[in-house]
């Protein structure tokens, strides 16, 4: 792609939600020299790279589950599939199965796993309100990290889960909410345009159980991630130079999405991570 196309395709970003993922798999693959994780950085240590302040966000979502040895997992809304792969690496599960709505991150995905060799994570194109490619009964755990914020019926997202679990299986929802406490109505034509339906932490808390599952743990890290998100300075500062143009153009765009989130973050929604089990 040339480099007026580039920057033409992220000053469009925000137009739709395919544009974003496109475009967010672009800038972090520049940025990191390779394609990452897609989503937020989640804080431990002063000094952590982009990736390594991911890989955190993953591991205390797995640190709030038995472990998934030998298990069947199933990552709904899996994105470019990096993080399926980091999963199946670090806690070797029998069996990965990854999907996403988006066609063109199930190629990324599916590239990278067979440059790999990597043969028991499976990548489907499906829509996590209708689970077609997963059998009723079949997985020991369901997650969920960063994107249900993009489903206009998480109702249905739900009951899917409650079908394809196991008779005690368990999952793990991470999402951004609203905080009602602090709401201040966004442009409606954009949140549209983003498919963007943010819940509260009540109507999670009214709709779960209808789904005949049960909420184990509710815990907002909010704070971490905005303190990782405040490291975005140094992360823009140790990336490799290629193009003046394009380098500032990246870190022009990084860098309005970066503050963008942070006030987000910090005026009306929360970062939660959910925990909960099939009910029978």
């Amino acid at each position: 792609m040339g480099i007026l196309a580039r920057i033409f395709s992220h000053i469009g970003s925000g137009a739709s939600s395919d544009k974003y993922y496109k475009s967010m798999n672009q800038a972090l693959a520049i940025l990191n020299e390779d394609f990452t994780m897609l989503h937020y950085p989640y804080h431990i240590k002063d000094g952590e790279s982009f990736f390594e302040a991911q890989k955190n966000l993953t591991d205390y979502c797995m640190s709030l589950l038995p472990s998934v040895k030998g298990k069947t997992i199933l990552e709904v809304g899996c994105g470019n599939g990096i993080q399926a792969q980091y999963i199946n690496k670090k806690y070797k599960p029998r069996s990965l199965i990854a999907v996403d709505i988006n066609r063109a991150n199930i190629d990324i995905a599916r590239e990278e796993a067979y440059k790999k060799g990597l043969e028991n994570i499976v990548f489907h194109i499906d829509d996590a309100q209708n689970l077609s490619n997963i059998a009723d009964n079949s997985i020991d755990y369901v997650i969920n990290i960063e994107s249900a914020f993009h489903y206009p019926d998480k109702p249905s997202f739900f009951r899917e889960i409650a079908r394809v679990l196991k008779p005690g299986g368990l999952y793990l929802i991470a999402d951004i909410l609203t905080d009602p406490r602090r709401r201040i109505a966004p442009g409606r034509y954009w949140k549209r345009r983003m498919h963007l339906n943010h819940w509260s932490r009540n109507k999670y808390e009214q709709e779960i159980p209808r789904a005949d599952l049960m909420i184990l743990s509710y815990n907002d890290i909010t704070t971490s991630i905005i303190k990782s998100f405040l490291n975005y300075r140094r992360w823009l500062a140790s990336m490799r130079k290629k193009h003046i143009i394009d380098d500032i153009m990246l870190k022009l765009y990084y860098t309005i999405h970066v503050r963008l989130n942070i006030y987000l973050l910090r005026t009306r929604r929360q970062y939660v991570v959910i925990t909960g089990a099939r009910a029978r």
